[in-house]
């Protein structure tokens, strides 16, 4: 019996994949905001780190030592620490900062992503290439605009963010060659488990009876939305996905102004219309280079 999925070609699967990764991650950073309130963010980001280990053990409990069985675990662990950071650095600064714009600045990772794959993974870097990073960088400059009454030092937390995703989006794409789905499912969230059990004692708030149910959407929209990156990056090259991610900044603005009544300025939509547009020219750029 044929799967309804091989009706689709992987570059298809791989997109939708990507897009509903990045809505359920971007639910997640909502509900995350909603609580940063009333909880230290070091309390939020052990709750979306434990809650997703306890849930990949459970499913793969059957199965447990061939999925945690791997020839890279170094690289491994060194991809869950980049996930940890740059989760921990942005929830920092959408906690204090609007998420939308928040979100717009971290779509510089991107960018960061081809230069990275230039470097690891080997991919092509021509001046097309360069002239996009520079132009998606001039974006986040007119969002963040140093100097100005806007600026906070809080808007350089998504840029650590960014960072962040961008060596866990590489690594994840290097370990696609030799891992299984559900291993590096497991490895995503073994650092930020391990290290946020250690530190959240010092900083915990014992959580509400009415907040438990957003307790809980956190770990599984986390879930959800990493094994869905995870399985988009084993179809599609990263080069080719990493535009897509731009539609956090849709989900993003849309669940600031229902959620949280933030607006963002029009300096804002301004710089995430560049970044988007610097992320969509090195895709188109990669796409016409390899399909002529």
């Amino acid at each position: 019996m044929i799967s309804p999925l091989q009706k689709f070609s992987p570059l298809t699967i791989g997109i939708v994949s990507i897009i509903l990764a990045i809505f359920f991650l971007s639910s997640m950073d909502a509900t995350v905001k909603y609580l940063s309130s009333d909880y230290e963010i070091l309390n939020l980001v052990w709750i979306r780190y434990l809650g997703q280990c306890l849930l990949v053990v459970i499913i793969i409990l059957p199965s447990l030592k061939s999925t945690l069985a791997t020839n890279q675990l170094g690289l491994q662990l060194l991809r869950s620490l980049f996930l940890f950071l740059g989760t921990i650095f942005f929830f920092m600064g959408f906690s204090s900062i609007e998420l939308g714009a928040a979100t717009a600045i971290l779509q510089i990772n991107p960018l960061f992503v081809v230069l990275a794959a230039y470097y690891f993974l080997g991919e092509s870097l021509g001046w097309r290439k360069i002239l996009g990073v520079c132009v998606g960088l001039l974006g986040a400059l007119i969002i963040i605009r140093p100097g100005t009454e806007v600026f906070t030092p809080y808007a350089l937390y998504p840029i650590g963010g960014a960072l962040g995703f961008a060596g866990y989006f590489i690594a994840t794409k290097y370990l696609s060659k030799s891992e299984t789905i559900w291993s590096s499912l497991f490895y995503t969230t073994i650092i930020g488990a391990v290290v946020s059990s250690l530190i959240v004692p010092f900083y915990w708030t014992t959580p509400s009876l009415g907040d438990l149910k957003f307790i809980g959407m956190i770990a599984i929209l986390g879930t959800i939305g990493q094994l869905l990156i995870i399985y988009s990056l084993f179809k599609v090259h990263a080069s080719v996905l990493s535009p897509f991610t731009y539609a956090s900044i849709i989900f993003a603005t849309i669940f600031g102004m229902l959620f949280f009544d933030e607006f963002p300025d029009i300096w804002t939509y301004i710089g995430a219309l560049i970044i988007i547009f610097a992320g969509l020219y090195i895709w188109w750029y990669e796409f016409k280079k390899q399909h002529g």
